[in-house]
């Protein structure tokens, strides 16, 4: 391919292999994947409240029938604000689907564009492209968490992935947009979703380790744990409050039940041709992973680069990790609990698989036969589970009508104080509850309602005695209220964890705020320094590099 030819048709390539690869998406309207209901209720108010001039909207304020959530306090929002551009202000309810697929959209073509970047540093263009063209289709990647799952914030992790392999082969190389670009990735990755940041940061470590061996220097080390640390701080504003806030939410429900990790090693095949369980296609696909891998690997026979090996090596962990028998060192290491699903690790033997085939020129013989026949189950598989699967139908209006009159968020986002069972589209009670914002069990009280927007309420009240009124808000910590703009009075959550405050008699203006606590402060701060730092390090004045610094990485592998 010649190189002015490239850069024109690689793009076209990738573009139209991401349109092919989600266009029964845009015709069918979506899927019944697992967190569709939850991505379509936090993208449509998230949306919302952005195009009203909300500029990070961490507490949507119609969720749960009008009570409010603090879902973005603790989710990643970067997936919803490319959802909000698509969305419009206008977007209809029943429509949301869309503006969500279109974000998915651009995460594929995103993913198949970084790929090739980070590819064609260590191969020629076309077998760049097709390792990135291998990366788009591989069933972990498109058919299980987009049309099975609808793992929106995971399905962008792959974007961001092999951007931060592409920063930290450059940096290695001490070429100077190497480290901007790992610390770009990074902090995008952990505005995306947090379970993947914890393995691509281990990802990243190990090749340190790696790197380092090789250069029998610890400089690799320091570059990375450097380039972690900065892009932590750059999303300090997701990042602090999630962590400084978690008794605040059910956040227990996260570690336990379907969460568990232990629940979620892969161990089952399955049974039969018309058994389209989740987890048992996830095992057969995981092991088609596995054998492209292998059988890519034992291509290399003969060869001494040490990248081949390092890939190698990283894609049978991954793998190992994702099995029954490698539950004690999940037990070992607390952090890695947070990915909550071992299978979560498809993700760094998808990378390695891509990172092997790119590298392994084609060999007549054998092993090129199997492998492209290993590819050809492989592609096979994935069309029979999307055509067959329930997960991957269209999803049904009638059940987004209903999801949408009772806007449930996940329990595992509503504040502590809501009890359990007591929020349910059965209990009819509480649809009405919805229709009044203020109650009160004094007679004679009324009030004006002067403002009632995210985070801020105001109104009039006339009271000929003291009252205590509910505002149809959850409670949650920050919540702050003044009588009259002077007087501070106190706020609690009543038994269904709505606020409840008294009022003294007498005409009163009352204010009401979900004022930005400290770990919302000082995380926004964290990141303004974070990102100011890193637009320092594009900046920077450096020395001009030595000859051959440059030099193609596979030149410096041995």
């Amino acid at each position: 391919m010649k190189a002015d030819k490239e850069w024109v048709l690689a793009p076209l390539v990738l573009t139209l292999a991401s349109a092919l690869l989600v266009l029964p998406l845009w015709l069918q309207g979506g899927t019944q994947g697992h967190d569709l209901f939850h991505h379509l209720l936090s993208g449509h108010y998230f949306g919302r409240q952005l195009w009203q001039g909300e500029l990070y909207p961490r507490w949507l304020m119609a969720m749960n029938g009008g009570f409010g959530s603090p879902t973005f306090f603790f989710y990643p929002p970067l997936p919803y604000y490319v959802s909000a551009l698509f969305a419009g202000p206008e977007a209809p309810a029943r429509h949301a689907i869309y503006p969500l697929l279109g974000s998915a959209t651009l995460a594929l073509l995103l993913s198949g564009a970084f790929a090739y970047l980070w590819l064609r540093r260590a191969s020629g263009p076309g077998r760049a492209l097709a390792a990135s063209l291998l990366y788009l289709v591989m069933p972990y990647h498109v058919t299980m968490d987009l049309y099975a799952r609808f793992a929106l914030a995971e399905f962008w992790a792959f974007a961001w992935a092999p951007l931060i392999l592409l920063g930290q082969d450059l940096a290695h190389r001490g070429q100077r947009q190497g480290l901007p670009l790992l610390i770009l990735g990074l902090a995008l990755l952990a505005f995306s979703h947090l379970p993947s940041l914890l393995l691509v940061m281990g990802l990243v470590s190990v090749r340190a380790l790696w790197f380092a061996w090789l250069a029998r220097s610890l400089a690799p080390c320091w570059l990375a744990l450097g380039a972690q640390g900065l892009g932590l701080c750059m999303a300090g504003a997701l990042l602090l409050p999630a962590l400084a806030d978690q008794d605040a939410i059910s956040m227990e429900l996260m570690r336990s039940g379907m969460f568990d990790f232990r629940r979620n090693f892969l161990d089952c095949l399955p049974q039969g041709l018309d058994d389209w369980r989740f987890r048992g296609h996830l095992g057969w696909f995981t092991l088609l992973t596995l054998a492209l891998l292998l059988v890519a690997w034992g291509n290399a026979r003969g060869r001494s680069q040490a990248e081949i090996t390092c890939w190698g090596a990283i894609g049978l962990g991954a793998c190992l990790m994702m099995l029954p028998p490698s539950q004690p060192l999940w037990t070992l290491l607390p952090p890695l609990q947070l990915v909550q699903f071992p299978w979560r690790l498809n993700l760094i033997l998808l990378l390695a698989t891509v990172a092997l085939v790119a590298r392994l020129p084609p060999s007549p013989g054998p092993w090129r036969w199997l492998w492209w026949g290993l590819l050809a189950l492989t592609l096979a598989s994935s069309l029979v589970y999307v055509r067959h699967a329930p997960l991957t139908q269209a999803p049904d209006l009638r059940q987004v009508d209903a999801l949408f009159a009772g806007k449930r968020s996940a329990r595992e986002y509503r504040p502590q104080q809501t009890p359990r069972g007591a929020f349910s589209p059965s209990q009819l009670a509480w649809q009405g509850a919805f229709q009044a914002p203020i109650t009160t069990e004094q007679p004679g009280v009324s009030w004006t309602l002067v403002r009632w927007q995210p985070r801020q309420l105001a109104l009039v009240v006339t009271a000929p005695q003291p009252a205590k009124l509910i505002l149809h808000q959850y409670h949650y910590p920050g919540w702050q209220a003044s009588l009259d703009d002077a007087l501070p009075l106190t706020v609690s959550a009543n038994d269904h964890g709505l606020l409840q405050l008294w009022v003294p008699a007498g005409q009163h203006s009352l204010t009401l705020t979900l004022a930005a606590r400290w770990p919302e402060r000082a995380g926004n701060t964290l990141s303004l320094l974070g990102w100011l730092a890193w637009l320092w390090l594009i900046w920077r004045p450096t020395r001009q590099r030595a000859p051959g610094q440059d030099a193609p990485d596979r030149a410096r592998q041995t």
